[in-house]
């Protein structure tokens, strides 16, 4: 009982460390998950404007989305370990949702383990 505890801790103060949601004592069996690389077309994203986007993670990561507050949308998956988004932003942002943000990068293993990595955007 203790040591399960222990382990949801440590998985606990790991995902909020920004590195793994993992929970459990041993690793998982396919391994951890790594963002290799994170490229976007642009920082400065204008309302009715394309934004395109490319991850390349470790072979073990099935899944990749970008997340804004609470808007989610899933990347495309090209091969091993390859992703991309081509995302037109909405025209009709109104004016208090005009400000920065931090992107969030999130890959998931098939075994539900992830890592996050954060970009700062600006919307205008």
């Amino acid at each position: 009982m203790l040591a399960s505890l222990l382990a949801f801790a440590l998985a606990v103060n790991a995902a909020f460390a920004g590195d793994y949601a993992h929970v459990g004592p041993t690793p998982p069996p396919h391994g951890y998950p790594a963002i290799k690389s994170v490229s976007i077309s642009t920082t400065q994203i204008h309302a009715g404007r394309p934004v395109h986007g490319d991850v390349e993670t470790s072979d073990n990561v099935r899944y990749v989305e970008v997340r804004v507050d609470y808007h989610s949308v899933a990347m495309r998956q090209s091969g091993p370990g390859k992703f991309s988004l081509d995302y037109t932003v909405p025209w009709w942002l109104p004016p208090w949702l005009r400000h920065g943000y931090d992107l969030q990068v999130i890959a998931r293993t098939i075994d539900g383990v992830e890592t996050v990595r954060d970009i700062a955007i600006t919307v205008r």
